[in-house]
């Protein structure tokens, strides 16, 4: 271990690697405690600000009015910044004490605490005493952005008529935006609905595989161009690779426009009204019950019964298949929700499977079977992590401790565990870690307010002000999974064990 004071001494090129980590740990600890003490600072300047300005009616100053601007000249940011240091602190020192000293002591770090903030605000003071220290315990196994997943889904699970009620009145604010920025580029964001938002991202992600794999553009880059074809009329991206008529998709019609595909996995009591769990949102997470409900009024439907681990519906055929059959691919997909790797949000349906045992195409009996107990979704980054690793050409180890958890142990022995995200909207009763529901209650009245549903800046911006950083090597440029480019290239004739 090192202690925090003499971390800048440390020579770490002479450390192991077990020691390396060990020094991240600490720094990060240490960085989190001063995150804490300059959110305690800010947020008693403002208390004393209250108290030495306060001249009520026109034309006077309100307490504590200019606390945040004050702080700001001081640290030499933004307003919006101090502003929001300070109502983290007021929330932390209102309504969460065990929050607050897990964050002085430098145990979670400010990206997590601000999710805990954001979505403890809704519940009663009754519900949030269980709710707050399952919170804690989640923090401390995952990154923010699975954290605001897990927040989400028990905050529409404790109060489905809240989260129903904030999500209509959010729909209002919804929008598009154009601004100009140098080299004759512009920004193009909005504020969509989640279903509207995704439908839109599939169809770009969609007509961004139409070209061919030789196509020189990055997936961001074919996705800008998509969204230009789909407002300009042509309704196709033209492919770049310079071959002409040469190219494999040179030529090849486009079918009528349909509406882009969305998934949605929904309980079947709630789909019938006779509960209101949350419904998840395949690349968004959780929505409520009350709009999953309108999306399947237009829907196709898929029954998923649920997993276990001697009820295994693939035949023996279909299990000698290294390819697995749509329909348990759908499944798999479904159960799964999002990339099996710790901490990765990427959806399952944009992932890619990977046998949990290597599949043996030379002899299929040999290695892991094609069905759902030794299939999890994977993207193509974590994917290409584990089949380097099964090649014993990584020093992770990926096996799977039973039906539900994946455990990956990194090169230096810690050892993390996923379980299926997809699982936990599906068949409920399978999110062990969620509160009990104490009965019907209504919101606090602060959710009403729109301060507390903020959208920048982000807790991981407030964080890490990493946002725009260009990536100069080129071994970390293609980490977002989204990014990345399916390999569409001809699977090799050669049997080989993958």
């Amino acid at each position: 271990m090192f202690d925090s004071d003499d971390l800048s001494a440390v020579d770490f090129s002479a450390i192991s690697d077990q020691g390396l980590i060990d020094a991240l740990r600490t720094a990060h600890g240490a960085a989190a405690a001063a995150q804490a003490a300059e959110v305690f600072a800010v947020r008693e300047l403002y208390r004393r600000r209250r108290a030495d300005c306060a001249d009520p009616g026109p034309g006077g100053a309100r307490g504590g009015e200019f606390a945040a601007t004050e702080a700001a000249m001081a640290l030499q940011v933004d307003e919006a910044t101090t502003a929001a240091l300070i109502d983290i602190g007021m929330a932390l020192e209102d309504a969460l004490p065990h929050t607050r000293a897990a964050f002085a002591a430098g145990r979670i770090d400010l990206a997590k605490v601000r999710v805990i903030v954001d979505n403890t605000r809704a519940v009663t003071r009754e519900v949030l005493a269980d709710l707050e220290p399952r919170l804690l315990e989640a923090a401390g196994r995952t990154n923010p952005l699975r954290l605001r997943q897990v927040a989400r889904r028990w905050a529409a699970r404790l109060d489905p008529g809240g989260t129903r009620r904030r999500r209509e009145r959010r729909q209002e604010e919804r929008d598009v935006r154009l601004r100009a920025v140098q080299d004759s580029m512009a920004v193009f964001d909005g504020l969509l609905p989640a279903p509207g938002a995704q439908t839109v991202a599939m169809r770009l992600r969609e007509m961004s595989m139409q070209v061919c794999a030789t196509d020189p553009r990055t997936m961001p880059q074919r996705r800008a161009d998509a969204l230009v074809a789909l407002a300009d009329g042509s309704g196709r991206l033209r492919c770049q690779c310079g071959r002409g008529a040469r190219c494999p998709k040179d030529g090849v019609p486009i079918g009528q426009p349909r509406r882009a595909l969305i998934q949605i996995g929904i309980p079947a009591d709630t789909l019938l009204g006779i509960q209101e769990s949350p419904a998840f949102l395949a690349g968004y997470g959780p929505i409520d019950a009350t709009l999953a409900r309108i999306l399947a009024e237009n829907a196709h439907f898929q029954v998923i019964a649920e997993p276990s681990d001697i009820d295994d519906p693939a035949t023996t055929e279909e299990a000698a298949q290294w390819r697995p059959t749509p329909r348990l691919e759908r499944e798999v997909r479904a159960v799964d929700g999002l990339c099996r790797f710790p901490g990765c949000a990427m959806p399952a349906a944009e992932s890619e499977l990977d046998h949990n045992r290597p599949f043996d195409r030379e002899r299929p009996a040999r290695g892991g079977p094609t069905a759902r107990t030794n299939l999890a979704a994977l993207c193509g980054r974590h994917h290409r992590l584990k089949t380097l690793a099964d090649k014993k050409k990584l020093p992770w180890a990926i096996w799977r401790a039973d039906l539900e958890r994946l455990q990956w142990t990194a090169p230096t022995g810690d050892i993390h565990t996923t379980a299926r995200e997809g699982a936990r909207y599906l068949f409920p009763r399978t999110d062990t870690g969620a509160p009990a529901a104490l009965g019907p209650h209504r919101s606090e009245q602060v959710m009403d307010s729109p301060l507390a549903l903020p959208d920048r800046p982000t807790a991981e911006d407030m964080a890490y002000p990493l946002n725009g950083y260009v990536v100069v090597h080129g071994q970390l440029r293609r980490i977002p999974p989204e990014d990345d480019i399916p390999d569409d290239r001809p699977e090799p004739a050669r049997n080989c064990p993958q």
